[in-house]
């Protein structure tokens, strides 16, 4: 060390180049760091989810979570299970040891899960998939005093445009509500046209369809047969057909009710300087 001393003493420019280089060396390996405002965690989590339609936290928990503990209970390299059962959906989160490839662990719960062959009837098929590392990266706010249709309508735009940028994949859209049809009757048209509201939702079922009438072939080509009614408009809707009448007449939906089409009626809204809001998560993967 003495004799490098020494020689930068002796002959400066050596001293000079030697910084100049470490500078560069430097400077070119600050601009390749890698960096991030958050940590990146790896993958290590494994989710089960099952829908039931219709049934209470209880039937969730003996029909469906139960049977899931015990069919990944057996598998190496599981570290915690923690389960959620709820009305009509029941999740079940696996905490894996990081031991082994979370892929292998994925496909041997999927497979075990899959094996489960006493789950009730009415039960959906289970989705089994892993948590993809990602950290937040941008949060933006759209809010306006238009309604909040119209905020969805330049959300949804906005949206389309940042997947169509190449660069952003994992973009979250909160602040509204789904979108759903509503059919208003009132109790003084059912009684007054003596429906029920079983007619109605059966005559909107059998009439807004889309449904497979097979093919026929020849020779030279083959058509697909297919009847394409089904429709979201609420004007659509309107003009299905109840029943007809002794007199020829038809009663249509329009006639008994009102079609809507508007958000789902929730708890929970968004707003930004006191007006209603729409926001945007936008994550960033792992390089």
């Amino acid at each position: 060390m003495k004799k490098i001393v020494s020689l930068f003493v002796k002959y400066p420019f050596y001293a000079n180049i030697f910084i100049f280089a470490v500078l560069i060396v430097g400077t070119i390996s600050f601009l390749n760091m890698k960096k991030s405002f958050f940590p990146e965690s790896s993958e290590r989590n494994i989710f089960v989810s099952v829908v039931y339609p219709g049934a209470s936290p209880k039937e969730m928990e003996e029909g469906i979570t139960i049977r899931v503990e015990e069919a990944i209970r057996g598998i190496a390299g599981i570290k915690e299970v923690n389960s959620t059962s709820s009305e009509n959906f029941a999740s079940v989160q696996i905490t894996t040891t990081g031991e082994y490839p979370i892929d292998e662990s994925l496909m041997e719960i999927k497979n075990a899960v899959d094996g489960i062959t006493s789950f009730p009837v009415d039960a959906e098929k289970p989705i089994v998939f892993k948590q993809r590392s990602a950290t937040f990266a941008i949060f933006m706010g759209l809010s306006g005093k238009s309604d909040l249709l119209t905020l969805k309508k330049y959300a949804d735009q906005i949206e389309y445009d940042l997947y169509n940028s190449g660069v952003m994949s994992q973009i979250t859209v909160s602040g509204y509500p789904d979108l759903e049809i509503s059919v208003e009757v009132s109790e003084q048209n059912l009684l007054r046209y003596n429906l029920t509201f079983d007619e109605i939702a059966r005559a909107i079922a059998a009439n807004n369809l889309d449904i497979s009438g097979g093919q026929i072939r020849s020779e030279n080509e083959e058509i697909l047969i297919r009847s394409r009614y089904r429709s979201v408009e609420p004007e659509a809707i309107a003009e299905i057909v109840i029943r007809a009448n002794k007199d020829g007449s038809r009663l249509r939906i329009k006639d008994v009710g009102e079609v809507k089409l508007q958000f789902a009626d929730v708890a929970s809204q968004s707003f930004m300087n006191g007006e209603r809001s729409i926001s945007f998560n936008i994550n960033k993967l792992p390089e």
